[in-house]
């Protein structure tokens, strides 16, 4: 045999096996079916509406399968929007806590200011009075010194301590200080001396 005529002989067994061949793959495919008088008809009919059913249960279980999802979407997008509903109303009740803090903050800088200006103001008049005070114990210190010591210490014994221990510091002459201070009822020239000492 010849080449040429295995090919004919192959090319007959094909065009001849393709019917065959079609009808097997309708049959598989379920687009044919064979029907066969008595039992054998009924068990085709009877795998037929299994498959049916199987088929039926399984689109009904992703369509279940597609209601659950669709149900637990729809719950969680209520669920965030519950949760961006509250956390809008925190942020709202920050903000405003906030601007309320920014408020007592300024206000609380508004109070430093003004007692730093009222400590200045206090602090300039003590320097004030104490710089009077000063003076007037420098003048005073003038007078008592020119006096005679029995005299001013007559007088400075009737003084405040304060103020006959600011006398007594004014005077330059240390001589005349002691005298007074001899002058003086012993006590109270001790007190001086101790205040005098203490400042």
């Amino acid at each position: 045999m010849k080449t040429r005529d295995i090919i004919i002989i192959g090319a007959v067994v094909v065009i001849l096996s393709f019917p065959l061949m079609y009808f097997v793959m309708l049959l598989a495919t379920g687009n044919a079916k064979l029907v066969f008088k008595g039992d054998l008809s009924r068990a085709v009919e009877i795998e037929s509406m299994a498959r049916m059913q199987r088929s039926s249960q399984e689109r009904d279980s992703l369509i279940l399968a597609a209601s659950y999802a669709f149900h637990a979407k729809v719950d969680e997008g209520e669920r965030v929007g519950i949760e961006t509903e509250r956390m809008l109303r925190e942020q709202e009740r920050l903000e405003f806590m906030i601007a309320e803090l920014q408020a007592e903050r300024e206000r609380l800088e508004a109070e430093r200011r003004r007692l730093e200006r009222a400590m200045e103001s206090r602090d300039q008049n003590i320097a004030q009075t104490v710089t009077a005070n000063q003076r007037r114990a420098t003048d005073l210190a003038r007078v008592y010194q020119a006096m005679r010591p029995a005299e001013a210490a007559q007088i400075m014994e009737t003084l405040s301590n304060n103020l006959a221990v600011d006398i007594l510091r004014a005077m330059t002459d240390d001589r005349q200080k002691a005298r007074i201070l001899s002058a003086m009822d012993t006590d109270r020239a001790a007190e001086l001396s101790k205040l005098m000492q203490s400042r």
